[in-house]
């Protein structure tokens, strides 16, 4: 197998419990852009939030964030694709949330739109290193279409279902951390926004290795030439991937980057 592109989720992939890369791992992707691969980023956070992370690692290749809905280029800052949540969709289900006392926050042009300052907003901050904007009635009136919306709570479990069934066909909804519901619009996936980059450059959909371990990275891992699952991903990404590497706390991204650069395990067809 010829591999070209090289994906990776950030959080519980690239990045450890205090959202920073190990050394092995940032030195194992700096490698393989050194080799020529065409290395990026696909991840669920904001483009800005993403974008040091990328010069960290030396990454110059357009990266896919906000789950697939904005695709923008690092070393020029031009979208070079975007599928945003349309407002028709977006403006009802952030009013039917709010109005139920239910935290939901809107990715709006790059920046991060909170209902009020409290301590949903405060932990996303924290650990998005954005900072965010209260919005307390602009968010109820959306001048443009959100990248992504963001619900945050205890009862995930039970609101999933119900606004898949209130909204369906509308809205896709994944999981990427515990307590976080991202909406975005239906056919918004990462795999999907990897496709129409590596299109661009010539670049087969075999010739992909993609490595995650949530349930927003299920479709660019069943799909990729190469799935991996980080050794802590959920189950059914666990399934999906044809490899499993050790876990974000123990290099899992270096190794796999290893195996393939060296050939020296032989990854299977």
């Amino acid at each position: 197998m010829s591999l070209k592109m090289i994906a990776m989720d950030l959080d519980g992939t690239l990045l450890d419990e205090e959202k920073n890369i190990a050394p092995k791992d940032a030195a194992a992707v700096k490698d393989a852009v050194a080799a020529g691969y065409f290395v990026t980023l696909a991840t669920g956070r904001m483009y800005r939030s993403a974008l040091p992370y990328a010069r960290e690692l030396g990454i110059t290749r357009p990266l896919v964030v906000y789950n697939g809905a904005l695709i923008r280029d690092p070393r020029t800052g031009e979208t070079l694709g975007a599928w945003p949540l349309p407002l028709e969709v977006a403006q009802p289900l952030l009013d039917d949330c709010l109005g139920r006392g239910i935290y939901i926050q809107a990715y709006v042009d790059d920046h991060l739109w909170v209902p009020r300052d409290c301590e949903e907003a405060r932990f996303y901050s924290h650990f998005s290193r954005v900072p965010y904007e209260v919005k307390t009635e602009e968010i109820h009136h959306l001048s443009q279409a959100p990248h992504k919306l963001l619900v945050i709570s205890d009862q995930v479990k039970t609101l999933r279902p119900e606004l898949e069934e209130k909204y369906a066909g509308k809205i896709k909804i994944v999981s990427s951390s515990k307590g976080f519901l991202e909406v975005t619009a239906p056919a918004t996936n990462k795999w999907h926004a990897l496709q129409a980059l590596a299109a661009r450059e010539g670049i087969k959909g075999e010739e992909i290795l993609c490595v995650g371990d949530s349930d927003n990275d299920l479709d660019m891992i069943t799909h990729a030439g190469l799935g991996v699952a980080m050794g802590n991903a959920s189950d059914p990404v666990r399934q999906a991937a044809r490899v499993v590497t050790a876990p974000n706390t123990r290099n899992g991204v270096a190794r796999i980057l290893r195996t393939v650069m060296t050939e020296q395990v032989e990854v299977p067809v």
